[in-house]
């Protein structure tokens, strides 16, 4: 039986639209890809990391924090966590080595959503 379903889009509500689409292009590297309306504040981003799309949309408040975890990879955890760090980012798990053979770390974005950063098959 084929799936009914062929690919996924998170979409992250935050009440500050401009930080949060600033927070994932400066510190993470995403590239603004589309916005609604054109002209104007916008009301939706899209921000994309090579084929990951990631939708922000603006809301008059967000309860609770927290709700969304995101999962970005890196080839060094313990430099991005010192970087993101510098940026006044605040971490929420440091980097560990885990049983499964990654190195995570976990730091939190604006609005409360949990950020893992991982390091896939190296161990230290």
């Amino acid at each position: 039986m084929t799936a009914p379903f062929r690919d996924a889009f998170p979409i992250l509500q935050t009440p500050d639209l401009p930080r949060a689409t600033a927070f994932y292009q400066e510190l993470f590297g995403f590239e603004e890809r589309y916005r609604f309306p054109q002209d104007g504040a916008p009301e939706f981003v899209v921000v994309t990391l090579g084929a990951f799309s990631l939708g922000l949309t603006a809301v008059k408040e967000v309860e609770p924090a927290g709700r969304v975890a995101l999962w970005l990879y890196c080839d060094d955890v313990d430099a991005e966590i010192a970087s993101l760090r510098a940026a006044a980012v605040e971490v929420s798990m440091e980097p560990e080595d885990r049983e499964w053979g990654e190195r995570m770390a976990a730091v939190l974005d604006p609005d409360g959503n949990e950020i893992y950063i991982g390091q896939r098959g190296t161990t230290r």
